[in-house]
């Protein structure tokens, strides 16, 4: 922790009880593996293939059986009419986000990875990458390029797989590699080509948040592409663990390993650093409480999942939830966040209702650790009862 964090005078964490806090709680019918926010909408889908959209009251809106697993979900909001995409088992489907309907689906070369799609629904990629299972490792990756109607403008394949993909406002896709080669994979309609940077060091993560990108690095590396998308530059090298997790809203970056540290970076600079003890899942930037952004982080031991929410300002533990079924899905935007737990609840959170109930319980928590405060309670109950 910084001087900062260590200085200040800090509330008591608060153990709490998840669904004191939630705004509305749904269920699907196996393990929330995604979840994606849109405008006011909420969407999930699970990993027995079933996709679902809920209004901003929790009204199921429709309900979509895809063929298998779904692993990832975007959105073209300016598209006419919008649409959400989703990779699932080894197709990429694409789905009236109003309706559900079904527009088009499209067989990928084995599993389905990674999906974005460009606002106006002009384009859209997809990963999917070849599992051997003599070498315990992926041996091949075809990146898919779709027109907004599912027509295949390009495919290329390569060896690495990507564990980010994003498209940026000139319809040019980039990815952050694994080994062997590493670095980045830039296509576009016309071509693919490979850019031999941060060599050796493999990303393993990345965010993208209002066109800025972050990646997570084997060494530790936390750096950002720039802003012509060809060249890394560092950020962030404070530790040598690897970047398993990160969140990014374009100002606010987090990045966790698998030993339990978490970092907040902002303006190119390591502001904090804490231990929660166990791997981190998943983790997301989240609205404001208490005048500063909030971190949502998940561990997990092996049995359970924590919940814990931390303030960006220096890392302090605001609010924890304990006990939970594996965390598999979290994101926030504006002001709600959402998680997908493993027994298939999905939890929607509002700003608004949750620092109510967080600065209700520090009330709470305050007046128990004052004795003046206990004594003049009691006092006015004794009063209440000679009147």
């Amino acid at each position: 922790m910084n001087a900062k964090a260590n200085s200040q005078l800090r509330l008591p964490p608060i153990v709490a009880v998840i669904d004191d806090y939630v705004w509305y709680v749904r269920d699907m019918p196996a393990a929330a593996s995604c979840v994606l926010l849109g405008k006011t909408r909420l969407y999930a889908g699970d990993w027995d293939g079933n996709l679902r959209a809920w209004d901003g009251e929790g009204e199921l809106l429709w309900h979509h059986q895809a063929e298998d697993r779904v692993e990832r979900m975007c959105g073209a909001s300016m598209a006419k009419p919008p649409f959400i995409c989703a990779t699932a088992g080894s197709q990429i489907i694409c789905l009236d986000a109003k309706t559900g309907q079904e527009n088009w689906n499209q067989p990928l070369i084995g599993s389905s990875d990674l999906v974005v799609c460009s606002d106006d629904g002009t384009r859209v990629l997809a990963t999917s990458s070849v599992y051997e299972i003599e070498l315990n490792d992926f041996i091949d990756t075809t990146c898919w390029r779709f027109d907004g109607e599912g027509n295949i403008v390009r495919q290329d394949s390569f060896e690495e797989r990507p564990w980010h993909l994003l498209l940026d406002d000139k319809l040019i896709a980039t990815m952050g590699l694994g080994r062997p080669r590493c670095g980045l994979m830039r296509q576009d309609d016309d071509s693919c080509e490979h850019l031999n940077l941060a060599e050796e060091d493999p990303i393993l993560c990345g965010s993208t948040s209002n066109g800025n990108t972050v990646f997570g690095h084997v060494s530790g590396l936390v750096s950002t592409l720039t802003k012509k998308g060809d060249k890394i530059r560092k950020l962030d090298k404070s530790s040598d663990n690897s970047v398993d997790c990160m969140s990014y809203d374009g100002e606010f970056i987090i990045a966790g390993d698998n030993n339990g540290s978490l970092r907040g970076i902002q303006k190119n600079k390591k502001q904090w650093e804490t231990n929660l003890m166990y791997p981190l899942g998943e983790c997301a930037v989240g609205f404001e409480l208490n005048g500063n952004k909030s971190c949502w982080v998940s561990t997990w031991d092996g049995l359970k999942s924590n919940l814990f929410i931390l303030s960006s300002d220096d890392g302090s533990e605001l609010l924890k939830f304990n006990d939970l079924p594996r965390v598999r899905s979290l994101s926030g935007r504006g002001d709600r966040v959402v998680i997908g737990l493993e027994d298939g609840r999905v939890f929607l959170f509002t700003k608004e209702l949750f620092q109510r109930r967080l600065s209700s319980n520090h009330q709470d928590t305050e007046s128990a650790a004052d004795p003046n405060s206990n004594r003049s309670l009691l006092q006015e109950k004794l009063r209440a009862l000679r009147n």
